[in-house]
């Protein structure tokens, strides 16, 4: 029999309410001292010449002490309204002081568990516990913060219950219950535990993963432009937005190859990475649609390459909360074949040595003149008799797409001034939100029709048309 409280609210860590704006407090915070840096020198030159007086310093004083206490009383009513519970359908969220908003999803609609630990609550021993379910990138719940113990118990308490939902949840029981028992990718701060299946990535060397930032060309244009104030006449504030565009870039690549793991158990891929945001996250191979690998040119004397996918729900890459969409931040060639192969049905020759249906013509050498020789489409079927296109473009950084044809949602015939006088037209795949682009570029018209005839003809998975996750239709711009 149930007990009456087994489904009550859960209460969050009093810190959750600091931790949640603690960001937004050490901006404001900054602002007032670049503000007020004249008048707080000024005080300190007159302090230095004659002493506060015991009134001045108690007035100092009451206004912090008040300032901390109001905040404190603030904070904890706050979080008198946060909670969550694990129901006999469904997982809940709470929050809300002035007006409650609650959000539920039911577990069989849960598509991953991952675990998060943000820098500062990791300070504390806290972490958060997100739950990312179908229906889009804004459909995840975060509950936090707890306990980094109890939201590694939550996580296997959610898992368990998905795995009593039966043939209906996205997770299979076996998979749910395996990963509820051993926790995949666990991590301590002195390093990776052990984990539950073999690594598919083992541990990513910190020097490779800062080599491979300092040799991205986002990085060498970000150092020469940090250059020019000292080399030349030109002012900081000339240059200050390109750091600020560039340097957040530089950092991610940085913190998710941190110490970045992969292990492949049953039909979940489980990640494990981040140096000041440390997190453990659950992919779903289900859940991945387009697959891109990529070889910057910089890279390239060193043999290393990445791969990147577009997974359903994740919205773009800019999208940060749902977790990272590079399965391999920076590997060998060896080392993204295997990892392609095991997310897909392809083989290692369809991946290492594709044949190539179409080729762009020599012609394409004027709208494309550096990489027009690298530019080919192949729609091969796959062992399991699944059709799959592959694209390749870049001479100098080189790129492959693979995507199951039955998951483009629209095919878009482009063709622009210069292509129309070549007799030429670009075929570009329209897919869901990711950093996976995909489009056959610079093909003879006669051949780019063709491939628009074949995939507008394409047979989609009969859930996708139940759910309208994809459209048939085409779309031509000429």
């Amino acid at each position: 029999m149930t007990s009456p409280n087994a489904f009550a609210y859960r209460r969050v860590h009093r810190l959750t309410p600091f931790l949640r704006a603690w960001a937004f407090a050490a901006a404001l915070a900054t602002l007032l001292v670049f503000n007020f840096t004249t008048t707080l020198l000024k005080g300190i030159e007159r302090g230095a010449g004659e002493s506060w007086s015991a009134g001045e310093i108690a007035q100092v004083a009451g206004v912090v002490v008040a300032v901390i206490v109001l905040a404190f009383a603030l904070s904890q009513l706050w979080w008198s309204r946060i909670g969550f519970r694990l129901g006999e359908d469904e997982v809940e969220m709470r929050s809300g002081l002035i007006s409650t908003k609650v959000r539920a999803t039911r577990y069989n609609r849960i598509q991953a568990v991952d675990v998060i630990e943000p820098f500062a609550p990791r300070l504390f021993g806290l972490a958060a516990v997100r739950v990312e379910a179908a229906g889009g990138s804004d459909s995840a719940i975060e509950i936090g913060y707890v306990p980094r113990a109890e939201a590694d118990e939550l996580r296997r308490e959610l898992l368990h219950r998905i795995a009593a939902e039966g043939p209906d949840a996205e997770m299979t029981p076996a998979e749910a219950e395996k990963a509820a028992a051993e926790p995949d990718g666990a991590t301590s701060e002195t390093g990776p535990t052990t984990l539950a299946a073999p690594a598919l990535i083992p541990p990513i060397p910190v020097a490779r993963s800062l080599a491979g930032a300092a040799l991205r060309l986002s990085t060498v244009f970000t150092v020469a432009m940090s250059l020019l104030p000292v080399l030349t006449e030109v002012t900081f504030a000339v240059v200050f937005p390109v750091l600020v565009g560039f340097i957040p870039q530089i950092w991610n690549q940085i913190d998710q190859s941190w110490r970045y793991t992969a292990t492949l158990d049953g039909e979940v891929m489980n990640l494990s990475y981040g140096l000041a945001n440390r997190r453990r996250q659950a992919v779903p191979l289900d859940r991945i649609h387009a697959v891109r690998l990529y070889q910057p040119m910089l890279w390239r004397p060193f043999g290393w390459w990445a791969v990147s996918v577009n997974i359903a729900g994740y919205g773009s890459e800019t999208n940060k909360k749902s977790g990272t969409s590079r399965l391999l931040p920076i590997g060998s060639r060896e080392q993204a074949v295997d990892l392609i192969t095991a997310l897909s049905p392809l083989t290692p020759e369809h991946v290492t040595a594709p044949t190539w249906d179409i080729r762009s013509p020599k012609r394409a050498r004027v709208p494309s003149p550096i990489d027009a020789s690298r530019q080919a489409l192949s729609l091969r079927p796959a062992p399991d008799a699944s059709v799959w296109a592959t694209t390749s473009h870049g001479l100098l950084g080189r790129q492959f797409e693979f995507i199951d044809v039955s998951h483009i949602q629209e095919i878009t015939y482009q063709q622009g001034p210069v292509q129309r006088m070549m007799n030429l037209a670009h075929v570009r795949f329209d897919l869901v939100p990711g950093p996976v682009k995909m489009t056959a570029r610079d093909l003879d018209t006669a051949d780019a029709w063709a491939v628009v005839a074949e995939l507008s003809a394409r047979e989609l998975p009969a859930f996708a048309e139940q759910e309208n996750q994809f459209s048939t239709g085409s779309t031509f711009n000429a």
